[in-house]
């Protein structure tokens, strides 16, 4: 009793839901601000511009 007219099921299609979206027309993203610096990343950055100087300095006192 086998009926060839019938489609090949599919293991993750739901038939009541909303058809796959075609290539490239996903759900938009929207660019969200990039959060502020933390008081240890401004502190890391501030030594390593300070290591940065010094040595600056030293190679020209050389």
């Amino acid at each position: 009793m086998v009926d060839g007219s019938r489609l090949p099921l599919h293991g993750n299609r739901d038939p009541h839901g909303t058809p796959p979206l075609p290539d490239g027309d996903g759900v938009p993203v929207i660019p969200r601000e990039p959060d502020p610096p933390t008081a240890r990343q401004k502190l890391v950055t501030a030594l390593v511009l300070m290591i940065v100087v010094v040595g600056v300095v030293f190679g020209m006192l050389r």
